[in-house]
């Protein structure tokens, strides 16, 4: 598919913006979406980096639309979007995932499937992320509107995380829901640290019944194969599906909702803080592909 309308998310990371002239070099564009959170306006770069967007989009003649949220409003986002989309048939769409917040990635696919039959994406690994904190002061976890499954009286609760790096989101997500079983779903490798700092079973209630796997979210379609399997193995359940990892994994999860015909429920756990280091440079090779619904 030829992509013609860019959907991105303005971020202050170094990467948002080397991507964003990878895209640039590499597409013929007919427009851009670009999403602003107003609740991340005084982190570093943010007006540079926005700045450099409308300069760069005026001197390809490409129009620029903004779309304006508040991270902290899931509500009135979904009541945004919906507006924005009703109003425009947008398709042939390129989503650049990087610094889109998951539960907007969900909500975008949500909003997109109905003119798209597909929708091509991309995502930007950085170098390096910080060695300190990335997120901090974690809110409830919440499900996703429109997206809270099917839940029956008589079934037990099934967990299924894709884990990230953010520990404290993991313990979470199991002592808000209290789930009688939990899959973890580990990224496999050793890149970015990843089996010293993904350390997803310290602290977990060790009576929970516990499944531990381990997947490459980069592989979209494979990682959806993993989650079916584990949704169709557990149907005596009810089942909450939560995505931490790379972003490229809430492809996976939306997927994985729409195989098991809407019956699980997609959450996620905001955070109150960002590190304003989150990430240092951008890697050289893109993660890339289409997304068929």
């Amino acid at each position: 598919m030829e992509a013609k309308n860019l959907i991105t998310v303005l971020g202050w990371e170094e990467r948002f913006i080397a991507g964003f002239d990878k895209i640039l070099d590499s597409e013929e564009l007919d427009s851009i979406i670009l999403i602003i959170f107003n609740d991340y306006a005084g982190m570093s770069k943010m007006d540079i980096h926005k700045t450099d967007v409308e300069d760069k989009a005026k001197k390809k003649n490409i129009p620029l639309e903004t779309i304006e949220l508040n991270y902290n409003n899931s509500i009135d986002n979904w009541k945004t979007l919906n507006t924005f989309f009703k109003e425009r048939e947008i398709t042939d769409v390129l989503a650049n995932l990087t610094t889109i917040p998951r539960e907007t990635i969900w909500a975008l696919l949500f909003f997109l499937k109905k003119n798209n039959t597909e929708v091509k994406y991309i995502y930007f690994k950085p170098i390096e992320y910080s060695k300190g904190w990335l997120t901090k002061n974690h809110k409830e976890p919440r499900l996703l509107f429109k997206h809270s499954g099917i839940f029956d009286l008589d079934k037990e609760l099934l967990l299924i995380v894709l884990t990230g790096f953010d520990e404290t989101r993991l313990i979470q997500l199991v002592e808000y829901y209290e789930p009688q079983k939990l899959i973890i779903l580990n990224q496999d490798g050793s890149e970015f640290e990843n089996s010293k700092r993904n350390k997803s079973l310290i602290n977990l209630n060790t009576e929970l019944v516990t499944e531990v796997q381990k997947i490459d979210s980069y592989l979209v379609d494979d990682t959806t194969k993993v989650l079916d399997s584990c949704i169709e193995n557990n149907s005596k359940y009810n089942i909450i599906l939560a995505s931490q990892g790379p972003k490229t994994s809430s492809l996976s999860s939306y997927n994985a909702y729409l195989n098991s015909n809407k019956k699980i429920g997609l959450s996620y756990v905001p955070a109150r803080d960002f590190s304003p280091s989150y990430s240092t440079g951008i890697n050289e090779k893109e993660i890339s592909g289409n997304l068929f619904f």
